[in-house]
């Protein structure tokens, strides 16, 4: 099967630590990218709990008769202390810049103070993938999302080291194709088809 995992629009709010927090888009945030890819004829669509994913992933849809489910496993990761704050806002201390510079390096080693532990959160974006190799073999499903469990999933489908997917940019509007499957253990295998900026 193939899956279209797509990060959500612009919300004027880059380089912020918005997990959990919930801006809405920007008013135009899908325009230009959204109709283009809306020509990809998915079977399924699935969306973030997040506001500004399911804003998104209407603008795809569009005017079709393709429903929206909602998964929370597509959220995305809660980054603690830390939510809804700028880097900038955690520079002004030293502490704060010993913290972004280490979460910076190495985000698994060194996450935000009472963020959501990194297996649950692997756990989950596991287990959102896994629901998706239940569906018909020659689905084609659209999932809009966030940075964080794109990567997750990337990693996790196709045996990538997370901080090693880090290095991949997932802009807004970012779309990731995947083709999923199960192996001989029945474990979820993935590979990578294409990775392609809304602004390409």
């Amino acid at each position: 099967m193939i899956i279209d995992l797509i990060r959500h629009g612009d919300t004027g709010r880059r380089g912020h630590f918005d997990g959990r927090n919930d801006p809405p888009l920007l008013a135009d945030a899908c325009a230009g990218w959204s109709t283009s890819m809306a020509a990809l004829h998915w079977n399924h669509a699935i969306s973030s709990p997040l506001q500004r994913a399911q804003q998104t992933a209407q603008a795809l849809i569009g005017s079709s008769a393709l429903s929206l489910s909602i998964a929370e496993d597509w959220a995305e990761w809660h980054f603690g202390d830390w939510e809804g704050l700028s880097p900038e806002e955690l520079a002004c201390s030293d502490a704060g810049r010993v913290a972004l510079a280490n979460f910076q390096r190495d985000p698994v080693r060194f996450p935000p103070p009472n963020a959501e532990p990194w297996d649950v959160f692997q756990t989950r974006v596991g287990r959102a993938l896994r629901s998706l190799v239940s569906l018909d073999d020659s689905a084609r499903v659209l999932v809009v999302s966030h940075a964080g469990p794109i990567r997750q999933a990337i990693a996790s489908a196709c045996g990538i080291p997370l901080p090693s997917v880090w290095a991949m940019r997932i802009d807004y509007g970012t779309r990731v194709r995947l083709r999923l499957g199960l192996d001989s253990n029945d474990r979820v295998w993935g590979e990578l088809i294409e990775l392609r900026q809304a602004c390409d």
